[in-house]
């Protein structure tokens, strides 16, 4: 009797965790990727056209997806090379970064327009205060 009392639970179990999974996987929403990089620039004093001076990537920098109601929807962070990505909901984002060792560097946010099933290309750029 012990035994059916815990083979009964089990499928139970099962099958509760089944239909939990089911109800997030069989959304009908696809998610879209924000692919981009953390950017010090500039960064030399003098630039020119003839003369680039490309940005540095900048790592271990928290990169944070807001929306218009400025509610932070997700984060990652940037690796050695500057790289982040980040999967979200289809939708209109500002995308940012939070600079905590030099407050008194600047970050521009960048608009996004995320698609399902896309991934959009989208760099932050850290204004290095050379001028």
């Amino acid at each position: 009797m012990k035994r059916v009392q815990v083979v009964t639970v089990l499928l139970s179990l099962t099958l509760l965790a089944g239909c939990a999974r089911g109800s997030s996987e069989g959304s009908d929403e696809q998610l879209g990727t924000i692919d981009g990089s953390v950017v010090l620039a500039p960064t030399c004093p003098v630039e020119t056209t003839e003369s680039p001076c490309p940005g540095r990537p900048l790592a271990g920098v928290p990169v944070r997806v807001v929306d218009a109601d400025g509610n932070e929807l997700a984060t990652a962070v940037s690796d050695d090379d500057g790289a982040f990505t980040i999967d979200v909901a289809p939708g209109s984002y500002l995308l940012t970064a939070s600079i905590e060792q030099d407050p008194a560097r600047s970050v521009k946010p960048v608009r996004v327009e995320v698609r399902a099933g896309e991934v959009v290309r989208a760099d932050v750029q850290v204004d290095s205060g050379i001028r």
